[in-house]
């Protein structure tokens, strides 16, 4: 098997409980597919004032405390991934910078929701989000359940999925479709318009708008846009919700309250199927429940 399909799932760890909860997803991701499992933390060496003038700070010694924070958390890991292997890295850079090169070459990247401030500030949730909008691969951005909220490592919500029809989508669906049926899950697909689709008569307008119709060709739409997913994974199960929305993101926040994870695009269309703009991408990365997968239209080298 050559290094090309070989490519391994990273994950961004600054000791954090975030980045933990995010190695330990990363490693059964990496463990179900057969890939390797690559640990990464970038290292941005702060500036030290004291009375205006620039303190030294000895790198050597930090550089050391992470690498042995790394060999940790691998230590556990291989502990109940024996067979798996497994690679660690500090690099210094901007983390965010450096999470998003080391996706050139990733079949998936998974990163926590926030971590450390600081020197060790790996994962805040700005770098996160930054990861999951410029990465070259697929990005799983864990968040850890609520402690009064524990949750199952899988819950049963289904995989949900946002539908609009950009140029992404196929990439999204391909995702949750595979994702789905590697852990026996069914999809939740997610349609939020606000402005009526088009109809076969050419556009509903103001003069002739009829909410019933209106859904009706929501569902169609939806529909036709699954039907050849369905074909390809007749064994995955598929809910189909269009819904009336003037918010998409509080709409798949609610659609994706018990999901095993939410999958998105990192930006969609304007007009009636503005599900997946920026902002929405980007509110589910920072506010999410669940896990949420970003994905672009250019896939990784799995």
């Amino acid at each position: 098997m050559t290094s090309l399909h070989r490519a391994p799932v990273v994950v961004g760890v600054d000791g954090s409980p975030d980045s933990r909860v995010a190695a330990d997803y990363a490693a059964r991701e990496a463990f179900r597919r057969g890939l390797p499992l690559r640990l990464v933390h970038g290292l941005q060496p702060p500036a030290a004032y004291s009375f205006g003038a620039l303190v030294a700070i000895d790198l050597s010694a930090v550089l050391r405390d992470l690498r042995a924070m790394l060999d940790t958390v691998a230590a556990d890991l291989r502990v109940r991934y024996a067979s798996m292997e497994l690679t660690s890295e500090v690099t210094v850079g901007d983390p965010a910078g450096v999470l998003v090169e080391e996706s050139r070459t990733a079949t998936l990247v998974v990163v926590g929701s926030r971590g450390l401030g600081g020197i060790r500030g790996m994962l805040a949730g700005s770098v996160s989000a930054q990861v999951a909008a410029h990465a070259h691969a697929p990005v799983i951005v864990v968040r850890p359940p609520a402690p009064e909220q524990p949750a199952p490592d899988r819950p049963d919500g289904g995989v949900v999925v946002g539908v609009d029809g950009s140029a992404s989508s196929t990439a999204v669906l391909e995702f949750a479709f595979d994702e789905a049926e590697a852990h026996g899950d069914h999809v939740v697909a997610v349609y939020a318009w606000a402005t009526p689709p088009t109809t076969n008569l050419g556009p509903i307008t103001a003069r002739h708008y009829d909410p019933v119709e209106a859904q009706q060709e929501a569902d169609r739409v939806l529909a036709e846009v699954l039907a050849g997913w369905q074909e390809k994974h007749p064994d995955v199960a598929v809910e189909r919700r269009a819904v009336y929305s003037l918010n998409p993101l509080d709409t798949l926040l609610t659609e994706s309250w018990d999901a095993a994870v939410i999958v998105v695009g990192p930006r969609g269309r304007g007009g009636f199927a503005g599900l997946l703009l920026g902002s929405v991408s980007d509110g589910l990365v920072r506010h999410a429940h669940r896990p949420v997968a970003v994905v672009h239209l250019s896939r990784s080298p799995s």
